[in-house]
């Protein structure tokens, strides 16, 4: 949900940047050469964003490189995994701590108009995706045209999505031109995403959204116009990243499916965000799990379940933001997941396999689960942007 960098998508640098790279990349047929030009289309874009702080990301990329050559080494593998880890997480806290202002603004905090360009909270998790896999041995440390090609391209930095290091390097490295057909899907994607930000997403904040001022039967209103006004303006994003990778040939993942039509919170996290989500399974749920499964032996799966799904999303709440309403929206979706695992043991007891897909099939009982599971997020909405509402619904009007 962090789509607040600098890039604008009114502006006429970005859409140059896109005709440019569709007028370089669709013609080059050679892999080294394409990596390196998207490469320098890339820093090229950085460049109009950043002007002269563009020397700070060219030297967090040679860093970056050098350590994930550590790493590759062996010899040195502890090392460059516990320096990359460190900046990582020192650059996070930069760019999502609050900001000092005036003569006690600390030096540091020149690094946070840089990190919020790069949208760096989507570029640290890819530097773990390749961190991991460089350490696990799946794959050799990548080239430095590589490593821009995958933590910076300029089509995703506005709000992701986040590439799995595996899928980045399993493109091929001469993919397929676009033919005609493909090209116009690709367009007709950019121009949905288009539609969706700046029509319908601009007409519902406009006409109906008011930072949850109004009271009483309002307020449930814009609890619901805001949850499809998020899906609304995020989703766009991600629509013409998708379309603008169609036609460069870069592979862009999908990162919505219907997120309102699931039927619970495990259906919902498996069609919203799913770039984030399938980042979370990797390298936080599934590692977590193990190590509790190993240390149990195997006893106790749901609790340990429970214990993986409460931290994972704690720290999904605290990579949106540092903040106390994004932790308690964190542990807020973590219940819900929890209870949804909780319930569906429940329901297996009761009802065992045939019965509990007898259950799950009937559709009046799905149409009650949709709209429940919409509520339910739509609250933490309200949650994560303005606390306060849910403690004064039917005061005077605010």
């Amino acid at each position: 949900m962090e789509n607040g960098n600098l890039i604008d998508l009114y502006s006429l640098p970005f859409w140059g940047t896109v005709a440019a790279a569709c007028l370089v990349m669709i013609p080059l047929v050679g892999g080294p050469i394409r990596r390196l030009a998207f490469a320098l289309i890339n820093l090229g874009f950085l460049a109009y964003l950043l002007r002269s702080d563009l020397a700070w990301v060219l030297g967090l990329l040679l860093a970056a490189y050098a350590l994930l050559r550590l790493i590759e080494s062996g010899k040195f593998r502890g090392v460059g995994l516990t320096l990359g880890g460190a900046a990582v997480l020192a650059l996070f806290l930069m760019h999502k701590l609050p900001r000092a202002t005036g003569s006690f603004a600390p030096a540091h905090w020149h690094w946070h108009p840089v990190l919020t360009a790069i949208g760096y909270s989507y570029v640290a998790l890819r530097l773990v995706e390749v961190g991991r896999a460089v350490a696990e041995g799946r794959h050799p440390a990548p080239s430095l045209t590589a490593l821009i090609a995958y933590l910076l391209p300029f089509h995703m930095l506005a709000a992701g999505p986040i590439q799995a290091y595996d899928e980045f390097a399993a493109q091929p490295a001469t993919p397929p031109a676009p033919g005609p057909a493909a090209a116009l899907r690709s367009i007709e994607r950019i121009a949905l995403g288009m539609f969706k930000k700046f029509v319908l997403a601009n007409a519902l904040e406009t006409a109906f959204l008011t930072q949850f001022r109004g009271s009483g039967a309002y307020f449930f209103l814009e609890v619901q116009i805001n949850c499809l006004w998020l899906f609304l303006d995020f989703s766009a994003y991600s629509d013409i990243a998708v379309g603008i990778g169609g036609l460069i040939g870069v592979a862009t993942p999908e990162n919505f499916n219907r997120p309102y039509l699931a039927r619970n919170m495990v259906d919902y996290w498996e069609r919203w965000h799913i770039s984030l989500s399938l980042f979370i399974r990797r390298n936080i749920f599934i590692p977590l799990q193990l190590g509790l499964m190993r240390r149990t032996d195997g006893r106790h799966p749901l609790l340990i379940a429970s214990v993986a799904l409460a931290v994972s999303f704690l720290l999904c709440g605290l990579w949106h933001n540092i903040g106390w309403n994004w932790l308690s929206w964190g542990a807020y979706h973590a219940a819900g997941l929890v209870a949804c695992n909780i319930y569906r043991e429940i329901l297996l007891k009761k009802f065992g396999r045939k019965g509990l897909k007898k259950y799950l099939a009937n559709r009046w009982i799905r149409a009650v689960a949709i709209v429940l599971t919409f509520e339910y997020v739509a609250f933490s909405l309200v949650l994560v942007t303005y606390p306060w509402s849910l403690f004064d619904l039917f005061g005077p009007d605010r």
